[in-house]
């Protein structure tokens, strides 16, 4: 070999050593970095990394041991079923009973019951916040924007829960931190440790409520398509050139479809509770109600030891839950009396757990 040669294929080595070196020394400089600030803001798991966008691993049942303790993080705080409020007084969790659907049925009595696709469900669907150490299974339709909003004011995004200078829609689908995002060890200790929440209403009055929101008042990207969805399915003869750009989703079609479609393939805006939050695998420590909203909102503010930090907004001056059930009954008037019952039967499970009453006709 030439000597040029050779100083060529040592130039060439030469660099590739440099080349690697570069990429080793910044992914080093990249760890340590997300390490320090893991543990300045006190999230991530014991090593101090901030959680990942990745599926929680399944994780054995009964309580988290001392070595899943590490995985709340240093600067956390410890949260027990007694807490102290703003004004110094003590507020005690007392979480509503779930009634004897979960005893009774087929339901998972523990998250690792659950199936992959449903424990992925439910963990996607749990804000997690590592400052106030809480979990909020977020219900479309039950409050679920209102405490988005509370929720951004208590992580610094904004001051004012009723005043968020952005649309609506990019504010519901930015950054939030979600069990999901969390290892299997850090989802136990969190699970075990932290005050989990959920928001419910009764379940028919809430399908008629995604029906109004998301077919009549709007019609969003994933409304159009399930709206397109509906009318080939169920409305006779070729769509029109009307019904392509602005579905008439009729409420009959549309609970036709919900009643067909099964509950892992639901919409989340009308997929039952236990689909959405697993009630009875995750033991919440307390289920609000849409009818006692401001009452139970002030519950769980008191809770977290937020009281003092943000206030719920007031509901408007505009509502009025006798008018809000006539429209209910109204929308539900409108179905054959089998239907009806099909309908009652895809969230009878809902009401079991969380005591609502059968509606009859």
């Amino acid at each position: 070999m030439s000597g040029w040669g050779r100083s060529r294929r040592c130039l060439f080595v030469f660099l590739l050593l440099v080349v690697m070196a570069t990429v080793f020394f910044a992914t080093f400089r990249t760890v340590d970095r997300r390490v320090l600030v893991g543990q300045v803001r006190g999230l991530g798991d014991g090593t101090g990394e901030a959680p990942g966008k990745r599926d929680a691993l399944r994780f054995p049942a009964g309580t988290a041991d001392s070595q899943s303790r590490q995985h709340a993080g240093p600067g956390t705080r410890e949260i027990r079923r007694e807490r102290t409020g703003a004004a110094g007084r003590k507020v005690t969790s007392q979480p509503r009973t779930l009634k004897h659907g979960c005893r009774d049925g087929n339901a998972a009595r523990d998250v690792s019951d659950l199936s992959s696709r449903q424990r992925w469900n439910a963990l996607r669907h749990i804000i997690v916040n590592d400052e106030y150490r809480f979990l909020y299974c977020y219900v479309p339709k039950v409050a679920c924007t209102t405490w988005k909003r509370v929720i951004s004011v208590l992580e610094g995004r904004f001051s004012d829960p009723e005043h968020i200078p952005m649309d609506m829609y990019k504010f519901h689908v930015q950054n939030w931190t979600y069990l999901s995002h969390y290892p299997a060890a850090s989802v136990a200790y969190r699970l075990q440790h932290y005050y989990k929440f959920m928001f419910v209403r009764d379940p028919l009055a809430r399908v008629v409520s995604a029906f109004r929101d998301k077919f009549e008042r709007r019609l969003e990207a994933f409304s159009l398509k399930e709206a397109w969805t509906i009318l080939e399915r169920y409305r006779q003869g070729p769509l029109s050139l009307q019904n392509v750009s602005r579905p008439n989703v009729t409420f009959q079609e549309f609970v036709q479809y919900v009643v067909d479609t099964p509950h892992p393939s639901m919409n989340e805006h009308w997929r039952s509770y236990l689909g959405l939050c697993q009630p009875c695998a995750i033991h919440y420590d307390f289920v609000g109600h849409l009818d006692t909203l401001e009452d139970d909102a002030k519950t769980v503010l008191s809770a977290i030891g937020a009281d003092d930090k943000v206030a719920f907004p007031a509901r408007s001056a505009f509502y009025s839950h006798a008018s809000s059930e006539a429209a209910v009954n109204h929308y539900l008037s409108q179905l054959s009396p089998d239907l009806f019952q099909k309908l009652v039967s895809k969230y009878e499970t809902d009401y079991s757990i969380f005591g609502y009453k059968l509606p009859e006709r």
